[in-house]
């Protein structure tokens, strides 16, 4: 309720009322506790004084008492009409009959009934003591007083303690005021020495404040401020007149990228040509191509992705020495020239710091946005070195550094010229593979593990190359990505997959079924759901009797529309299972969102199995959270009759492994079926 009063004050008045206020507190304190002190202290005075009259009358009236003379002790009672604080006092004998009494100066014998009652009395003090006479207790005294007196010293004691307190305020008050002005003076000087200079933008203005405590800190700094100011205003000046020059000059221009101020690549080749024609040249050219960047762009929009760029162009020339050169040589390419670097441990270390400093988070728009780089690092040695050879050769390199799996880099070699070449030979021939019909699906059985029959099918896709032979999908499916062709591909392997498991089922056993996996590239093209459909409707096959399986790297690029996709393929009737479980990034808010019917663990955990107490203990976790959200479970990678016994033991529903077979062609399965629905162990 005082806040908004308390802010509208002046910081003079502020500091009064809160000197005030602790002085108030601290008053009311002592008050209190003084008050207090007194009136014990006037209980404990009175104490001893009836303690020492009692002693005195029990001293005087013993004899009286042993010869029956109660005129002489009424007498002696008769003393303590001098203590006004006395009410009563009596001498009761043995036999509780009164002996003698005094009350209000004069005596007055009570009743047995009266006398019984004295001591059950709440009010007051009442005392009591024996008289003994000779070791012998011949009768007790009674006293009852009342606190009067006492009350009556603390309300004057408390009244005048009352007045000093709020003298001491008063006080105070004027002590403070005088004070707070001392200390507020010099804040109030500054407060207006800032205001006319924000007003008249008058920056000749100084402080002439120069005490060594905190406020002669405040007004050096604010006098600091002002020549800074000042000094700003002067060069303002000096570049206005510099802008007639600048203006001639705008021609340059084209040698630099507007958007992150670097040199662009026209200035990049001249800087090339020009490095390579100096006599035994020495430099490193370093090719970097940001990693995830178009899914920047995608996801944040494109002014995202420019405000990206500045920052990686001020990121790189901060590492970078004054002798080396940095370019925007387009799009998300940079391009650096190292001439200060005299050996190759030399170029890594920089290599190092521009990997860290790239992986470092971006704030862009208020969202944290993580990337990587891959760089690609050619050698000029020697005066017979192109600036063509070196941008073909660095790009190479930087290739190779995608491939080995991004935010990496790569120095050009032969080595590295023969493997792009290999590489773009298989690109080439890639294209040609499905027309020529080079490709082939092998079948991996699914065996359920309380019966050991064959459950269904992994189908696994195989290149056999007219001059190189088998050559692994590791090596062929990122190319058939890259290149796209991976969407024509994918087709054939849905189509043929599913004509496949349609035959089998009309052969050997309609539960049968097929899982068919499905790569990033394809998922996300918006015709995946039509060709599964297409094909489902024309082998006439149980949507039911087909899984696509999907790994976690794929659905966390886009959940949004990974989930979309998703549901559109349940709609079919399909399947949806998640290969690699435990591998990639997903997390359990995402998983439930997933319309999912199977995980599958990863052979990297079964591996361990049983004997590697963490393999086995992610392996329990995933059967928990596979059982919780009502999913199947198929354990990949079951190589050993130990493995597999301990997935039994665990209640695991389905395996595969090289243990009962290795991915085959078509008329082994076959072979398998006719024999038995059942593999024993290989």
């Amino acid at each position: 309720m005082l806040k908004p009063y308390f802010s509208k004050l002046v910081i003079r008045d502020k500091l009064l009322v809160m000197q005030l206020a602790v002085l108030a507190v601290a008053m009311i304190i002592v008050f209190t506790v003084t008050v207090v002190y007194q009136y014990l202290s006037y209980q404990r005075e009175l104490m001893q004084d009836l303690y020492a009259q009692m002693t005195l009358i029990e001293d005087n009236v013993g004899s009286a008492i042993a010869f029956e003379d109660a005129k002489a002790a009424a007498e002696t009672l008769q003393s303590l009409s001098i203590n006004r604080s006395i009410d009563q006092a009596y001498i009761v004998l043995n036999n509780k009959t009164q002996f003698a009494g005094y009350y209000d100066g004069q005596h007055n014998y009570l009743s047995n009934k009266q006398i019984q009652a004295i001591s059950h009395r709440k009010d007051g003090v009442h005392l009591n003591r024996p008289i003994k006479v000779n070791g012998q207790q011949l009768a007790t005294l009674y006293v009852d007083a009342n606190y009067d007196k006492v009350n009556a010293r603390v309300r004057v004691f408390a009244f005048a303690l009352f007045f000093a307190v709020v003298f001491a305020i008063f006080l105070a008050r004027a002590m403070s005021k005088r004070v707070n002005h001392v200390l507020t003076e010099p804040i109030l000087y500054l407060e207006s020495l800032v205001t006319n200079v924000t007003k008249f933008h008058n920056y000749k203005q100084r402080s002439s404040i120069h005490s060594a405590d905190e406020i002669g800190a405040l007004s050096e700094g604010i006098n600091s401020m002002l020549d800074n100011i000042k000094q700003r205003d002067d060069q303002l000046v000096k570049e206005l007149q510099h802008r007639i020059v600048v203006e001639k000059k705008l021609d340059q221009l084209a040698y630099f990228d507007s958007q992150t101020k670097l040199p662009n690549r026209h200035a990049f080749t001249e800087y090339l040509n020009k490095c390579t024609g100096v006599d035994h040249a020495h430099f490193y050219l370093l090719m970097l191509d940001l990693d995830f960047f178009k899914v920047v762009n995608d996801t944040h929009g494109h002014e995202a992705g420019d405000q990206l760029l500045t920052q990686c162009g001020q990121r790189l020339r901060r590492i970078l020495n004054a002798d080396d050169a940095v370019f925007r040589i387009g799009g998300d390419e940079f391009a650096i020239v190292l001439k200060a670097m005299n050996t190759i441990h030399d170029v890594e270390k920089i290599c190092h710091r521009i990997i860290h400093s790239i992986s470092q988070k971006f704030m862009i728009n208020g969202q944290e946005i993580h990337i990587g780089t891959s760089i690609g690092i050619a050698q000029c040695a020697n005066s017979n070195c192109s600036e063509s050879n070196l941008i073909k050769h660095a790009d190479v390199a930087m290739y190779w550094a995608k491939s080995a799996g991004k935010n990496t880099y790569k120095f050009y070699s032969e080595e590295i010229e023969k493997a792009n070449y290999h590489h773009q030979r298989l690109t080439t021939d890639l294209q040609t593979a499905l027309k020529h019909k080079q490709f082939e699906l092998y079948y991996q059985p699914i065996i359920n593990v309380e019966t050991s029959e064959i459950a269904g099918f992994e189908a696994l896709l195989r290149w056999h190359h007219p001059t190189e032979g088998m050559i692994s999908p590791n090596v062929f499916i990122p190319i058939a990505e890259n290149t796209g062709a991976i969407t024509t591909i994918g087709a054939w392997v849905i189509q043929q997959a599913i004509a496949q498991i349609k035959l089998w089922q009309a052969q050997f056993d309609q539960a049968l079924f097929m899982n068919i996996n499905i790569s990033a590239r394809q998922f996300f093209d918006k015709r995946v759901v039509d060709i599964v459909g297409d094909a489902l409707q024309e082998s006439g096959v149980s949507p039911a009797s087909i899984h696509i399986e999907l790994t976690e790297s794929i659905l966390m690029e886009d959940v949004e529309k990974a989930v979309g996709i998703l549901k559109q393929l349940r709609q079919l009737g399909a399947g949806i299972s998640i290969d690699d479980f435990g591998t990639g990034h997903s997390s359990m808010s995402y998983l439930k969102q997933f319309p999912v019917d199977t995980i599958k663990i990863d052979k990297s955990f079964v591996r361990g199995l049983p004997v590697d107490n963490v393999d086995t203990a992610i392996v329990e976790a995933i059967f928990a959270l596979a059982k919780s959200l009502k999913f199947d479970v198929v354990a990949e990678g079951v190589e050993t009759k130990q493995q597999f016994a301990c997935l039994k033991l665990k209640k695991c529903s389905k395996v595969q492994g090289y243990l009962f077979s290795e991915p085959v062609p078509a008329d082994k399965i076959e072979a398998y079926l006719v024999k038995s629905s059942k593999l024993t162990y290989q």
